[in-house]
């Protein structure tokens, strides 16, 4: 996750196998909205493209061997 740090290690402790991700988002935005953790903006859109080029290449050796879209 692009967006993470200590702050999210200080409930995953407790809850480490009952916390899902969505759970962390809730959390991530909290802190987010209350000053306590700031994103770069910049970086997190570098990351969305890298990922978004990741499952287009595999998408496309997927298709390319199975010959199905």
């Amino acid at each position: 996750m692009v967006a993470a740090n200590d702050r999210i290690n200080r409930i995953t402790v407790a809850r480490k196998d009952r916390i899902t991700r969505s759970s962390r988002l809730r959390l991530l935005a909290k802190q987010i909205a209350a000053g306590e953790y700031h994103v770069d903006a910049d970086r997190l859109a570098e990351v969305l493209i890298e990922r978004a080029r990741f499952h287009r290449q595999v998408r496309a050796e997927l298709t390319a061997r199975t010959g199905v879209l």
